[in-house]
């Protein structure tokens, strides 16, 4: 009797203590949960096994001991067993529920004031510049935290969102709290301190510790992807998926989000579909990836050694704006083609919905050699692209970067047209020359060229001229409504023009907008 109470106490003690240490999800849907009992009846079996040796106790103890022990590993062979896509193949594929569309119709034309153009790298960097203008000592004390930075909407707008992490143990025993975050626009590039001191991080240690919180509350989760994010009142708020397996011990399946106050610590169990409209995910990242393998591993089946009809996604995954939400997106490819896409698949982690746009082109890896190819003299590198529609042509944009880190250009690329590659200075110069090059290749190659068989042109008297943005004019011809907008660094001639010359101006008529932009200027009163 007195072994059985050792084996049982010692076999809790450890069990609880690596329970604390590890933290498994506590469901049988999970391995850590089973290992935890494997633990247990060990720790009573042997001790049982000592009490027989020395013949002061039952076999009892060994015999239950050995039974747990024996079930629960059989259960992990079997859960294995059951995990595997020999015979789920199905269930994984079916995991992404996919429907086909077009393009127009998953991803609007493009909004120039609302474009993702900073990335992950730039947001931190400017981040960090912004804390050492700000107070010196805070660098020393913490640091940006890379791995929950967030691309986030705020207002209708993207921004990228970052929380201060403590730097070390010792500088969290000091400070306790964290002062704040930083908020940086994807679009302009704007960084901004958020002056909200919170005390429950990743970062932070013992009741402070954001997963040991979250953990205390909802040990019955599979918890993934700690992003940071904005309620709609401005307060932040760490908002974590929850997920459990559908088949055995795989294949993830999210059944909500656990939202975390890191200021007052309360935490709060969403289920999907109920989750606030200011949550940007519930599906993470990660987990899309994995249910998009599935998808196009197993689209027919798992027994397929010809690959036939397998599809796969492109080696990143990249973001889409639209209609106030951030998506992801990724090319997609058959195997063995690697340099040309068979369309490309939008995902909204919000509500799980996933679209193909079954469009043949060029992969995000493909037209980030094609950018540098245009520039290769000046030594500017790509970065890895986001999808945009100009006009119903779809296109990567990326940012051009030169060897000191700097964005120092922009550069466009149709998805369908390897040739249609254009870069420029600023964003509207590059999107000019791309408009200029979709119709010159003409031969209905192209959404432009489709729309417009030629440019249009307007000739007339200047009845207005004026700066419109740093290297820009705006002009207006006497009897058109329209505002046309010129480069300086194209056509210099734009800025000597005055009221009352003679200009023609050839553009490509949209119905976006009453601003144009000049695909071509010329002043003939300039001599």
């Amino acid at each position: 009797m007195k072994h059985t109470i050792i084996g049982v106490v010692l076999g809790a003690i450890i069990s609880f203590l690596l329970g604390i240490l590890i933290l498994p999800v506590m469901s049988l849907k999970f391995v850590g949960a089973i290992l935890l009992i494997i633990v247990f009846a060990a720790i009573i079996t042997v001790v049982g096994y000592i009490g027989v040796y020395d013949k002061k106790s039952s076999k009892l103890p060994v015999i239950i001991g050995s039974a747990i022990f024996l079930l629960s590993v059989g259960y992990l062979i079997i859960g294995g067993i059951a995990s595997s896509a020999i015979f789920n193949a199905g269930t994984k594929q079916k995991m992404l529920d996919v429907e086909e569309v077009v393009f127009d119709e998953t991803v609007p034309n493009v909004d120039m004031e609302n474009l993702i153009i900073w990335d992950e790298s730039d947001a931190i960097r400017f981040g960090e510049k912004l804390i050492t203008e700000k107070d010196p000592s805070l660098g020393s004390m913490y640091s940006i935290s890379e791995e929950y930075g967030t691309l986030s909407v705020i207002e209708g707008k993207p921004f990228w969102l970052f929380p201060l992490e403590h730097s070390s143990f010792f500088k969290y025993i000091k400070n306790k709290s964290i002062p704040g975050y930083i908020k940086v626009n994807a679009t302009t590039g704007k960084a901004e301190f958020v002056d909200t001191e919170f005390s429950v991080a990743p970062s932070a240690f013992f009741s402070n510790d954001l997963k040991r919180v979250v953990y205390s509350k909802y040990k019955n989760y599979g918890l993934t992807d700690y992003s940071f994010e904005e309620d709609t009142e401005g307060n932040p708020k760490w908002v974590i998926t929850a997920y459990t397996h559908k088949t055995g011990f795989s294949t993830k399946d999210v059944k909500g989000v656990v939202i975390v106050d890191p200021v007052t610590k309360d935490v709060e169990f969403y289920k999907k579909g109920e989750q606030p409209e200011w949550v940007d995910r519930v599906t993470s990242a990660k987990i899309f990836y994995e249910q998009l393998t599935y998808w196009g591993k197993y689209i027919n089946g798992w027994w397929n050694p010809s690959d036939t009809g397998k599809l796969k996604n492109t080696e990143s995954i990249g973001y889409v704006f639209k209609d106030g939400n951030v998506y992801f997106y990724t090319g997609i490819t058959s195997y063995g083609g690697d340099e040309a896409t068979t369309g490309f698949l939008i995902y909204n982690p919000r509500t799980s919905e996933a679209n193909y746009n079954r469009i043949s082109g060029s992969t995000e890896q493909k037209a980030m050699g094609l950018m540098e190819e245009l520039v290769q003299n000046a030594g500017y590198t790509a970065k890895y692209p986001y999808l945009i529609n100009i006009n119903g042509e779809p296109t990567y944009l990326s940012t051009l970067k030169g060897n000191s880190g700097n964005v120092v250009g922009y550069a466009l690329c149709s998805v369908k047209n390897y040739r249609a590659v254009a870069w420029g200075k600023t964003l509207r110069e590059a999107q000019t020359e791309y408009n200029r090059i979709l119709i010159t290749e003409g031969n209905n190659t192209n959404a432009l060229s489709d729309q417009f068989d030629s440019f249009d042109h307007s000739s007339g008297i200047v009845s207005r001229v004026g700066v419109f943005k740093e290297g820009y004019f705006l002009i207006k011809i006497e009897g058109n409504d329209t505002l046309f907008v010129v480069s300086a660094d194209q056509y210099p001639l734009v800025a000597l023009t005055e009221k009352g010359d003679q200009v023609v101006i050839t553009y490509i008529q949209t119905e976006e907008t009453n601003k144009i932009d000049a695909i071509e200027f010329k002043n003939s009163s300039i001599k």
